[in-house]
């Protein structure tokens, strides 16, 4: 099971996790994992039961600034490949407390839109994972290396599977 880490919110919401399993290895929140998927709790969290442990918020942030930093060459390819302006094509991944993930079709390039924004004038059952999305670069998510995205749009098909890689 490893040592599991939630950033939560003062309604138990999680914001970010890491794990951190028996073998060394780390999984977080802002990154997919082969297995696991984007492991985030789902559900509000009580930081009163006797399973948790509270640390400091400086402490969780020293542990996810390592893990930011083993993938920071990934991170800037990242930020080549996707410059503010361009137009970019993805697939919904997840919904996150901070918005919805898009897959960016290239290894490890998460995106982030506005939720909401998305929703707006979009039929409702658009709104699932691996739907496609077309969107514009307007920064950078430096605390979760997530491209931002604007103008994002919901284009009515799903990705198939043999376009997703897997």
């Amino acid at each position: 099971m490893g040592t599991w880490y939630f950033e939560v919110d003062n309604d138990g919401t999680a914001y970010r996790q890491m794990v951190h399993n028996e073998d060394g290895s780390w999984i977080t929140s802002n990154r997919k994992h082969e297995s696991r998927h984007f492991l985030l709790a789902e559900h509000p969290l009580d930081p009163k039961e006797p399973y948790y442990e509270e640390i400091s918020q400086a402490a969780f942030e020293e542990l996810w600034q390592k893990q930011l930093l083993a993938c920071m060459e990934d991170w800037q390819r990242i930020q080549r490949l996707f410059p503010i302006g361009a137009r970019v094509e993805g697939w919904i991944e997840v919904f996150f407390p901070q918005g919805t993930l898009i897959n960016l079709l290239e290894p490890r390039a998460v995106g982030l839109t506005d939720t909401s924004a998305l929703e707006a004038g979009t039929p409702a059952e658009w709104m699932y994972p691996r739907f496609r999305v077309l969107a514009e670069v307007s920064g950078y998510d430096e605390l979760n290396q997530w491209v931002l995205l604007a103008n994002a749009e919901l284009l009515g098909s799903q990705l198939d599977e043999s376009e997703s890689g897997k």
